[in-house]
C-alpha cells in the first residue's frame, strides 16, 4: 500500500501547490534569495503526517500535518531561519574532510596552470583525476539515507544493489531525497511530494519557472526506491496516460500495412512484456509473418499513422527509405501558447540527457543535428495549431524543438516531459508520404487527429 505519491507519476497535491506559492513568496521578500535562486534551482515540498505523539495537538484544533521545503544542490546563502531542511551531508562543514581535500585539488589546479613542462603537467593531471575520484567516492560514502523501515545505507551501496554502477556526480543533493531524509528521521510520515523549478531555465534543459516536474531518474531513482520501497511503482516521467484503444488499419495490401496508433500505446515491447504495444498487436493479427513488422516508431504519447511490413524484403525497403529520406511525415500539434511567427525552421543539436533519461537535451557539443520545418495553422483559446515537418528523426525532436527556448519556446499541450502534462499529448502524426521513385508518391493520412 502506498503511503505517498510516486515522485515520477503525479499531479501536485492542492496543498503542495499552495505551499509552492508560499516558497516563492518567501524568496521574493529576500533579495539575496531572489538573486541566488533566480539563476535556476529545483525546489521541493513534502506534506507529512505528524508523529503520533503530536496527535494530541489535533484535539486542540491544530493541524496534524506539516509541510517541509528543500532546494537541490548548494547555495551561497546561510539559511538562518531554517526555512529549508538541511542537506543530508554538509559539504561546507569546516571541520570535515571535504574542504581540506578539495583545497588540495585546487592547489593542483594552480600548479597545472603555472607549469611549463608537458610531462609534469600530465603527471599532475593524472594525480588530480585520482584525488578527485577518491574524494567523490569518499563523499558518497558519507551520504547515508534512511528508509521507511529505519535502515540506513550509503549511496555507493544503494547504487551497487540497484546495479547502476557508481553514482553520478551530485547524487543525494536533490530536493526529494533531502526532504524524505529529514521527515523519516524525525518521525513524520510522508503523504505527498512535489518538485518545481524556480528561476531561469538551464541552457541544456527545459525548465519553466514555477512549473512542477518529476524527480530525476539517473541521480534519484535508486535512492528514492531504497527510501520508499514499494511506494514507487514506476520511475517513468509523467507523460503518456494509458492507451484508450487499439490500432486500426488505414490501408493494407500484399506487402504493406498502414495503421493508426492511439496515444498512450507503446510502439514496441517494453521490459514489462505484459504492456500492450503495436508490434505485438500486429503479430497477433498476422501470425504468419515472421520477424519485425514495424518500420519506425512513435513516442508512446504520440498518436498517428505508422507503417508496417508483411515480409522481410518490404521491411528492409521501408527502413532504407526512412534512412535515405524518401519517406516524409507531417505532424499536427497544439502548442500551449500563441506562436508569433507564421512559418520557419528549427535547427538544434539533440542528445540524451545522461542525468535525466529519457529526456533529451539541446547540446551544442555532443548533440546530433535535428531539423524541423513548421507552419502555423491557426490560434484558438490562447493555443496555436501548428504543422511540423521533421527533416531528421531524432528522439523527442518535435517536443524538444517546440519547448526549448532555443526553438519555439512553447511546449506542446499535454507534454508531461517538457511541458505541464495533465492530459494526452496533443501531437499527432497525420500524414506519411512515400517517395520511392516508382511513379506517383504513396500518401496515407490518419484523420482521427486528437480523438
Amino acid at each position: 500500500m502506498n503511503i505517498i505519491n510516486s515522485p515520477y507519476l503525479y499531479h501536485p497535491h492542492p496543498l503542495l501547490k499552495a505551499a509552492a506559492d508560499d516558497v516563492c513568496k518567501y524568496i521574493s521578500e529576500r533579495p539575496e534569495w531572489v538573486r541566488e535562486f533566480g539563476k535556476g534551482k529545483m525546489l521541493g515540498a513534502l506534506l507529512c503526517r505528524k508523529p503520533a505523539n503530536d496527535f494530541e495537538s489535533a484535539t486542540k484544533g491544530q493541524d496534524v500535518y506539516a509541510t517541509f521545503f528543500a532546494y537541490s544542490g548548494l547555495v551561497d546563502i546561510v539559511d538562518s531561519e531554517s526555512f529549508f531542511v538541511p542537506a543530508v551531508y554538509d559539504l561546507n562543514n569546516p571541520d570535515d574532510f571535504y574542504l581540506l581535500e578539495d583545497k588540495a585539488i585546487s592547489q593542483l589546479n594552480i600548479r597545472i596552470a603555472t607549469c611549463n613542462d608537458a610531462e609534469t603537467i600530465t603527471q599532475l593531471k593524472s594525480l588530480r583525476r585520482k584525488l578527485s575520484q577518491d574524494l567523490q567516492l569518499k563523499i558518497f560514502r558519507h551520504f547515508n539515507f534512511v528508509n521507511l523501515s529505519g535502515g540506513y545505507k550509503n549511496i555507493v551501496d544503494i547504487f551497487a544493489e540497484a546495479k547502476r554502477g557508481l553514482p553520478p556526480g551530485g547524487s543525494g543533493e536533490c530536493a526529494a531525497p533531502r526532504l524524505l531524509q529529514f521527515a523519516i528521521r524525525h518521525g513524520f510520515t510522508p503523504v505527498a511530494i512535489a518538485e518545481f523549478w524556480y528561476g531561469t531555465s538551464p541552457r541544456k534543459e527545459i525548465r519553466a519557472h514555477r512549473q512542477f516536474y518529476p524527480s530525476c531518474i539517473e541521480k534519484c531513482s535508486p535512492i528514492l526506491r531504497y527510501m520508499l520501497g514499494d511506494s514507487i511503482a514506476s520511475d517513468k516521467p509523467n507523460d503518456a496516460p494509458p492507451s484508450l484503444g487499439t490500432p486500426h488499419i488505414i490501408h493494407e495490401d500484399e506487402h504493406l500495412i498502414v495503421l493508426s496508433k492511439p496515444s498512450g500505446l507503446l510502439s514496441t515491447p517494453a521490459k514489462d512484456l505484459t504492456q500492450p504495444n503495436v508490434e505485438t498487436w500486429l503479430h497477433q493479427q498476422y501470425p504468419e509473418v515472421k520477424g519485425p513488422m514495424l518500420a519506425h516508431r512513435l513516442d508512446q504519447a504520440t498518436s498517428g499513422v505508422m507503417l508496417a511490413a508483411k515480409d522481410a524484403q518490404t521491411h528492409k525497403a521501408l527502413q532504407s527509405a526512412f534512412e535515405t529520406k524518401k519517406i516524409r511525415k507531417r505532424y499536427v500539434a497544439w502548442l500551449d501558447g500563441i506562436l508569433p511567427s507564421e512559418t520557419g525552421y528549427i535547427s538544434l543539436p539533440i542528445c540524451t540527457n545522461p542525468d535525466d533519461r529519457p529526456r533529451q537535451t539541446v547540446d551544442w557539443q555532443f548533440g546530433k543535428q535535428a531539423l524541423t520545418r513548421y507552419n502555423k495553422i491557426c490560434v484558438k483559446d490562447g493555443r496555436t495549431l501548428i504543422e511540423f515537418f521533421p527533416l531528421t528523426g531524432r528522439t523527442h525532436q518535435l517536443r524538444l524543438h517546440a519547448a526549448s527556448p532555443f526553438g519555439l519556446d512553447i511546449p506542446i499541450v499535454g507534454d508531461g516531459i517538457y511541458g505541464t502534462g495533465g492530459q494526452r499529448l496533443m501531437l499527432h502524426a497525420e500524414c506519411v508520404k512515400l517517395e520511392l521513385g516508382i511513379g506517383i508518391p504513396l500518401e496515407f493520412h490518419d484523420p482521427s487527429g486528437f480523438e
